[in-house]
């Protein structure tokens, strides 16, 4: 027995090594089933996943036997363009632009300026916020499902590089247009050249969190399970975030990362799950129909309930090449709801709060769909879609997303993967499974 136990785990680590570079998360710690499932998970993740979800979950519909240890990991990639970034960079920088329309006004007429100045500030703004990001996830779970507490340790990796052009001379163009179709102004524009700051922008995250997830159920009137959960979890930052003017900018030697310091702190993640029978839907609240059939399992989850601020490396004595500006990993508050059957199950999820994610992407605020039809015993198939209901500006940006997956489990064994598709970014999971 221990002989296949240790054949299982040596082809499960050869199958994690081979997929290394060929899957992941489009969103931070986000494993195959949630991906799936459209991104959902408060009410409806099971077993190892519900830490990155719901932490009260890992203890839910545990069965007769709940007695058992569970293995899995997970692995893979995420690229998000926002317009073709080196195509662009390179067109905009091989047009002389820049040094057509320095030139121009060191010695040109006012004419000349503002019909170079004109093409030169359309060309930054039509760049602005184009970005390449690429994200790598990576994660391990150990899981003992017992009476009364069920208990989770993991250890979970995200690693986040995006390059974004950035227009910062706006304000100094429209300037300089204004004093050439308006000769009565003055002001020197000798120096323009030095005074022009677009960048090219390199940066990089790396997140590691190691946690324990414990939880535990009770039974109350109505016959009504209630889970609870918590997870402490240590995180450990690693941020770089460099600026490169823009007609500089080499694609064939970007900059190494720069990364700051180790930040380490310890945060916490907290669940609720509770599943709601007939009886209770309809003495409590009067309602009746054919929909009540099934359970209905509703979750509230807050999640990095201490907000992390942290600062990328930076030198004071270069602040422009090194920005270092302060960002966060905020808290996130969701509600769930999900609806099974004996055949497929529903569910929603929703974030109560904007959450301004740590990088150039400005604010999000998801709205979750997903579903899974059962159809077999050990073959699923699960499809989703996630909408962003915050109206922000920012680079590569959350928008609506098509997901899909399907989960394979025989004789204890699981293999699930997942993958997502949008007009701008693609990606998926793949994860694997032992229960002993």
């Amino acid at each position: 027995m221990m002989t296949r136990t240790l054949k299982s785990l040596a082809v499960l680590f050869s199958l994690l090594c081979l997929c290394f570079e060929t899957f992941a998360g489009y969103r931070t710690y986000l494993d195959p089933r949630s991906m799936a499932l459209g991104g959902t998970g408060v009410a409806s993740a099971t077993k190892f996943n519900a830490s990155y979800h719901n932490p009260a979950l890992i203890a839910f519909n545990r069965g007769d036997k709940p007695d058992k240890i569970y293995i899995s990991a997970s692995q893979g990639l995420r690229e998000i363009h926002t317009g073709d970034f080196e195509k662009e960079l390179t067109s905009f920088q091989n047009s002389g632009l820049t040094s057509d329309f320095i030139e121009t006004v060191e010695n040109g007429s006012d004419q000349e300026i503002l019909e170079v100045g004109n093409r030169y500030r359309d060309a930054l703004r039509n760049m602005n916020l184009t970005s390449y990001r690429k994200d790598e996830l990576s994660a391990f779970n150990l899981l003992a499902d017992t009476r009364p507490i069920t208990v989770n340790f993991y250890v979970r990796s995200d690693y986040r590089e995006m390059t974004t052009i950035r227009n910062l001379d706006e304000t100094l163009l429209e300037a300089t247009l204004e004093r050439a179709d308006d000769p009565e102004q003055s002001g020197n524009s000798s120096v323009i050249g030095n005074k022009l700051s677009s960048t090219v922008d390199d940066t990089t995250y790396q997140l590691t969190e190691f946690g324990g997830t414990v939880a535990t159920t009770n039974v109350i009137d109505y016959n009504i399970p209630i889970s609870w959960g918590f997870t402490p979890k240590l995180i450990q930052i690693n941020a770089s975030h460099q600026a490169r003017k823009l007609a500089g900018y080499s694609l064939n030697n970007r900059p190494s990362p720069r990364v700051s310091n180790d930040f380490l702190e310890w945060n916490l993640d907290v669940g609720f799950a509770a599943l709601l029978t007939d009886a209770y839907l309809r003495e409590v609240f009067g309602l009746d129909g054919w929909w009540l059939e099934g359970e209905w399992v509703v979750g509230l989850t807050g999640m990095n309930l201490f907000p992390t601020d942290f600062t990328p490396f930076f030198e004071p004595r270069n602040r422009g090449q090194f920005p270092g500006k302060k960002t966060a990993v905020q808290a996130l508050y969701q509600f769930g709801l999900a609806h099974y059957r004996e055949d497929y199950m529903i569910t929603m999820d929703i974030d109560l709060t904007e959450n301004e994610v740590y990088d150039f992407e400005g604010l999000t605020r998801f709205i979750s769909f997903g579903g899974e039809y059962f159809w077999r015993d050990d073959f699923h198939l699960r499809a989703g879609v996630r909408f962003n209901a915050a109206q922000t500006m920012g680079a590569g940006q959350e928008k609506a997303l098509l997901t899909g997956g399907f989960l394979y489990q025989p004789h204890g064994f699981s293999v699930e993967a997942s993958a997502l598709i949008n007009d701008v970014e693609k990606g998926g999971t793949v994860g694997f499974g032992l229960a002993f």
